[in-house]
């Protein structure tokens, strides 16, 4: 019989099989409406980028310039601008948190942005279905970003970040994840007294 190198999986079971590792390691379960949202939206993101053309000038929209646009577009127009900012802010806090360090738009920058379009969207959708996905989202914003970090760095996307990194997340978020992360390394993370440094 033939050993197989190489598994022939659609990126819908991939990234389902990613995030059920991830949600068992991290101990975190989720609604399935949300595992299911997040498994298509990793599958859209291997795909390549869904963002808006580009502003003049800039690099890519910032994403508080998409907030102001969704806020004074129709209805239709609002949703679909709020979900791309959400799910690039989910995406991109997930998978490249360390090449947000040291810019001038870091992780509580996405975290917060992300965070708020989602809830705006509950809000627009408070007695439908997508109405709990997003506030899901949104209220656990952070963890679903621990468990896209993990399948970055599970999926060879990301590196393993170093301790200093690890730390400096932790610093910054709080994450849970990057607690653990550093508790495996020998590290136990403590925020220092503001008392005692004055």
């Amino acid at each position: 019989m033939e050993d197989r190198i190489v598994r022939e999986e659609s990126p819908m079971e991939f990234f389902r099989e990613q995030l059920t590792k991830a949600m068992e390691h991290q101990r975190i379960s989720v609604s399935a409406f949300s595992e299911w949202y997040i498994v298509n939206l990793l599958t859209a993101g291997a795909k390549g980028p869904t963002l808006p053309s580009r502003e003049p000038g800039y690099d890519e929209t910032p994403l508080a310039l998409l907030y102001v646009r969704a806020l004074e577009a129709s209805r239709f127009e609002r949703a679909r601008l709020l979900r791309l900012l959400g799910d690039t802010a989910l995406f991109v806090s997930g998978f490249f948190a360390d090449s947000l360090a040291r810019k001038l738009v870091d992780l509580d920058y996405y975290r917060a942005m992300g965070g708020r379009a989602y809830a705006s969207l509950s809000q627009d959708d408070a007695g439908a279905l997508g109405g709990s996905v997003f506030r899901e989202l949104s209220s656990r914003f952070m963890e679903f970003t621990d468990l896209l970090q993990e399948i970055s760095e599970s999926s060879r996307l990301a590196t393993t970040p170093s301790v200093a990194r690890l730390y400096e997340r932790w610093l910054a978020t709080r994450s849970r994840r990057a607690g653990v992360l550093l508790a495996e390394r020998g590290v136990a993370p403590v925020l220092a007294s503001r008392e005692g440094l004055e």
